[in-house]
């Protein structure tokens, strides 16, 4: 293959407890289905692709069979343990809990 015929592509994946990171240099066209099963591909990040929920790059849901271009960071994106809005209710129950005392509302009719 040709200079040109080669791009760059990072491969991270960001657990609690460890970040995982690679380069590989892949052909032009490469899709992440592709560098699912790259030979060069680290041990560890075979394990985290097998656990990721799904994949992105720079932050945003990438179909895994769109090319990928020069420079691309591939993220595994892994499942949540909590649904976003459940846990944002939930704190905003403890934030309101005032030591047991009732709150008092303001009077807002006569002024």
């Amino acid at each position: 293959m040709e200079n040109g015929s080669w791009i760059s592509v990072e491969i991270c994946a960001a657990w609690p407890d460890h970040v995982l990171r690679q380069t590989l240099r892949v052909p032009v066209g490469s899709t992440a289905l592709q560098l699912k099963s790259h030979p060069d591909l680290d041990e560890a990040l075979r394990l985290a692709w097998r656990q990721a929920s799904a994949v992105g790059v720079f932050g945003r849901l990438w179909p895994m069979r769109e090319p990928l271009h020069d420079g691309d960071r591939l993220e595994l994106w892994r499942p949540l343990c909590a649904d976003p809005k459940e846990a944002r209710r939930a704190l905003a129950r403890l934030k309101n809990v005032d030591a047991g005392a009732p709150r008092r509302r303001r009077d807002r009719g006569s002024g």
